[in-house]
Order: C-alpha cells, then structure tokens, then sequence
C-alpha cells in the first residue's frame, strides 16, 4: 500500500470525524435556537421578565448569535476541509458581521443588567473572548497564515457556542444547587460557560503540537 493511499484514507476517517463533530454540535445548535431562543420572538413580556425594557437590544444579541451558531459549523467544515474557498470566504464575512453586531449588543445588556455587576462581568468577559477570537482568526488569514486562522476560528466558535453551555451550566448548578442563590448560580455560569471550554479547546490545540514530537 502506497504512502499517498495511507495518507488519503487517514484524511478521509479524520474528514468523517469531523463532519461527525460538526453535525451534532449543529443539531445542539438547533435544539437550543427551537427551546430557548426561539420564544423570545413572540414578544411576549412574561419571556423577558427584566430584560423587557431592553427587548429590541436582546433581541438583536440572540439574532447575531443564532446566525453565528447556524453558520459556524459549515464555516469550519468548509475551512478544515479547504472545500469551496469562495462561499468560505463569503460565510466568514456573514459569521464576523453576526458576531460584531451580537457582541455590541451583549456590552450593553452587560453594562444594564440588573442580575449583578460579577454576572455582567461574564457577558462582558464573553464579547471580549468573541472578538478576539474572531479578530484573530481575521488577522491570520489576511496574513495568509492558514494554519493560525484555523485555530482560531475553532476557538471563536467554542465562544459561540457559550450560547448553548450557559444554559447548559444553569442547568447544571439548579440540579446539583451549588451556589446558594439563583444570582450566584448565574454568575457562576456567566463565566464558566466560556471560560472552561476556551481552556478545555486550547489544552486539545497545544496538546496535539506537544505529543506530535517524539521524545
């Protein structure tokens, strides 16, 4: 067996992990727009209880945050794979545009919640993550550096999809009743929900690089 065909069918069982990985995350994505996201449209003020003064600002964070959890899966298939560069390149623009009108509108809802200044902290502490991630991804590919822009873009979307592990976290610390106060257990959550999977993502980056060389 030749070099080239171990090195195709090694490319091709990564490919299918990867398009594994992508689509549950896409269903995930899905899941939560449909249970949580979507009733906010009906505009009803029982939804928004205490955000309903700044609707139309939270409103416009969960449509840039949709379209950036929607579009970011078949952004880094494209990507990763190095399929169909032109629609890659369109999608980034529409990804990027989604996550700067997104991240705009959670500085203010942090700066105006009402919950606490340490939960408005972790939104802030969100958008920060999220344009830096994707400003950096940005910068690496008009660099040309492939390889950095792929890395990340990966970590720009582990921030997106805070979307769906904060809600997951609330969950969590309701069930298990750590933190004494549903504030605390939303601070708590305001800042895990990022922070945790951003170093989870980064130990798996650095991790390959490090056990790729041999001893």
């Amino acid at each position: 067996m030749s070099v080239t065909t171990i090195d195709s069918r090694r490319a091709g069982m990564s490919h299918r992990g990867l398009l594994t990985v992508l689509s549950v995350v896409g269903l995930l994505g899905l899941a939560f727009i449909a249970i949580a996201a979507m009733p906010y449209y009906r505009l009803d003020p029982d939804t928004f209880r205490t955000y309903w003064p700044r609707r139309w600002w939270l409103l416009t964070h969960i449509t840039g945050g949709v379209i950036a959890l929607m579009s970011g899966p078949v952004q880094l298939w494209l990507g990763l794979t190095d399929g169909r560069p032109r629609l890659h390149r369109k999608l980034g623009v529409v990804y990027m545009s989604a996550i700067v009108v997104s991240g705009l509108s959670a500085y203010y809802l942090a700066i105006h919640t009402d919950i606490s200044v340490v939960f408005g902290a972790g939104l802030a502490g969100l958008a920060t993550a999220w344009f830096i991630t994707t400003g950096l991804a940005y910068a690496a590919i008009r660099r040309s550096l492939i390889e950095q822009h792929k890395e990340w873009m990966i970590r720009s979307y582990v921030v997106t999809t805070a979307f769906v592990t904060f809600r997951v976290f609330v969950a969590v610390l309701d069930i298990t009743q750590l933190g004494p106060t549903i504030v605390s257990r939303l601070e708590i959550a305001s800042w895990v929900c990022w922070a945790m999977p951003l170093l989870i993502t980064e130990a798996w980056l650095q991790g390959k690089k490090i056990f790729a060389v041999r001893s």
